[in-house]
């Protein structure tokens, strides 16, 4: 939408007009009969054939695969209207009621229930704790389920390496029609933390991926040009990281993120969800949120000042994250790793666990914890640690986590009065037969349903404000304020729930795993049968994967890692090429049948 103010009448102080999705410009013809408006973005829609082309040349080079262009940002089009300038009230008042049916500011029929029933949660619960994960698709991870709109053709990660998020959706809600709001992670982490993006996020993380393999600064996180925020003035940034990158004695001081949204209550630059947290009282803790991240791949000569992991770090004494927002860091665990491919997921998780065992013997466990279990992104295969060093044991390794997680806080006193809620901040890396937006997202604990498939429309604002609602958060503003509550998940007298982790057998030759090992439950889809060992080892996807970047989030040619993914886990099947959109929701039992 756009706004018009006294353009078109002295006495007309406020109205609005449909667009497209998310209007980047607008213009006035110069005779003033018309306005342009310049649209960045609409709907993708399916992507199964989701790459440009393999790394490399040759007999790794893949035209049709380049030519299907079904990279989200690809299908996302842009696009130019044209609008002949409204000069009546009449037609400005149907115009501005056009916008508000559009965008939700009418409250939906059953508004007011799904509000009361946020009350009743929000009485009953004291402490959530948010997961953020890194780039599925509903269809790489759960569309060999038993029910929902999934489809098992294009399932890569199926109930063999992803056990746990398989359990959770059918043990609590199957979510089959969630989208994340952001195409990939330097708008994702934004919608995720924010429930919206800046207008300077929006327009210059599309330029900023088309160029990946240029000077690129991935700004989107805390750090802008990879300068630490959380540190004011040039003599601790210069102290924290000693490199001649900060010996410019022109480097601007000050905390200021050009990324950061600001609060609706006036604060500028703390519009994120821990800012409104610590505004209204409430305490949080911070796992591997906005850290910088630098300081895990400094290449020699500075390798010295790299941040070396730990399997005990706490009783080591030695830190494993420098944060990189300000308001974060007082509150950020410094024994908890960030983004880095070569370390698991499972000793970020037994860091976690030591501090929750404390929280649990002195009661105070925050009201607001932010996990940040990364290795679903895959990568730094040739240094990865414990032998998680494919995308199958990666992938598996990251499940295992949120299981583990779970677990725990199942078997604690928080039980009783604990969410867990799990999200994949984007959905770039696989493909969907429904829409390059639609991921996995996951609601456990008391009060949730169980054994539900939830199909109502839901994103990434609609998790943000669900969250919100929970915990008494106020609303950041028009776009989570709009947006409905996820009422639908909930169901008031389920208050009992426990969940026992299940080990994904190809992580049983890599980490100290427990000596039982469970079966998994569902049933498995046909390209995922080699559950205990990799179709390929780590030097095969190291020279596949040669030319990319996994040292920070998707500084990485996409595209091309998505068909050496498909290439190297569903061997020789044939990849996928119709976007379809059907609804598979139907005779699921057949069709998982045909692809066994």
């Amino acid at each position: 939408m756009i706004s018009l103010n006294t353009y078109v009448s002295p006495s007309y102080t406020y109205a609005l007009i449909p667009t497209g999705w998310y209007p980047a410009a607008v213009a006035v013809s110069a005779d003033g009969s018309a306005l342009f408006v310049a649209n960045a973005k609409n709907v993708p829609g399916p992507n199964p054939q989701n790459c440009k082309s393999i790394i490399g040349v040759g007999a790794d080079s893949d035209p049709a695969c380049n030519a299907a262009n079904q990279y989200v940002y690809k299908l996302e089009k842009g696009g130019m209207l044209t609008v002949p300038a409204p000069t009546d009230r009449s037609t400005l008042d149907a115009l501005t009621a056009q916008v508000a049916q559009n965008n939700n500011f009418t409250p939906s029929a059953n508004h007011d229930q799904n509000i009361a029933i946020m009350a009743q949660v929000r009485a009953k619960i004291q402490h959530v704790i948010y997961i953020v994960k890194e780039n599925r698709t509903y269809d790489q991870i759960l569309g060999d389920l038993p029910k929902g709109n999934g489809d098992p053709s294009i399932v890569v990660f199926g109930n063999a390496y992803t056990p746990n998020q398989h359990q959770i959706a059918s043990q609590f809600v199957t979510l089959d029609n969630f989208y994340d709001s952001g195409e990939v992670s330097g708008v994702g982490w934004n919608w995720s933390t924010a429930g919206r993006a800046t207008d300077y996020v929006e327009k210059t993380v599309p330029p900023s991926y088309a160029n990946r393999f240029g000077p690129i600064f991935y700004e989107y996180e805390g750090t802008n040009r990879n300068i630490n925020l959380s540190v004011p003035d040039l003599a601790s940034r210069q102290k924290l990281l000693p490199i001649p990158l900060l010996n410019d004695p022109n480097l601007l001081p000050g905390v200021r993120d050009v990324a950061a949204p600001d609060s609706s209550e006036g604060a500028v630059g703390a519009g994120y969800l821990w800012d409104a947290a610590l505004r209204h009282g409430l305490s949080i803790r911070n796992y591997g949120f906005y850290l910088d991240l630098i300081r895990y791949q400094l290449p020699s000569p500075f390798t010295s000042v790299n941040i070396q992991p730990s399997t005990t770090p706490f009783t080591s004494g030695i830190v494993q994250a420098i944060p990189a927002n300000a308001a974060l860091a007082p509150y950020t665990d410094p024994y908890f790793r960030g983004f880095d491919n070569a370390w698991p997921d499972f000793y970020r998780y037994q860091e976690w666990a030591r501090e929750f065992d404390q929280y649990v013997s002195a009661a105070n466990l925050p009201a607001l914890s932010f996990v940040r279990f990364m290795h679903d992104h895959t990568g730094n295969f040739d240094t990865a640690q414990f032998g998680v060093n494919t995308p199958e044991i990666q992938i598996a390794d990251n499940d295992y986590a949120v299981g583990l997680l779970l677990e725990k806080l199942s078997k604690s006193p928080y039980a009783a009065n604990t969410l867990v809620f799990v999200i994949e901040d984007d959905a770039q890396d696989g493909p969907d037969h429904v829409d390059a937006h639609r991921s996995i997202a996951f609601v456990a604990g008391p009060y949730v349903k169980q054994g539900a498939l939830v199909s109502t429309r839901y994103n990434t604002v609609n998790f943000v404000r669900t969250i919100k609602d929970v915990l008494g958060i106020p609303y950041f503003g028009i776009t989570d304020g709009t947006a409905e509550p996820m009422a639908d998940l909930f169901d008031m007298p389920q208050t009992s729930w426990t969940y026992s982790s299940l080990v994904p057998a190809i992580l049983r030759t890599t980490l100290p795993l427990p000596a039982k090992t469970q079966n998994n439950s569902l049933p498995d889809s046909k390209g995922n049968r080699s559950a205990r060992k990799p179709l390929h080892d780590a030097k095969w996807w190291a020279r596949k994967m040669s030319g990319q970047d996994f040292d920070k989030e998707d500084d990485l040619d996409t595209e091309s890692y998505n068909h050496v993914l498909w290439q190297g886990i569903m061997g020789k099947k044939p990849y996928p090429e119709i976007r379809g959109g059907a609804d598979l929701r139907e005779n699921r039992e057949q069709l998982l049948k045909n692809l066994r």
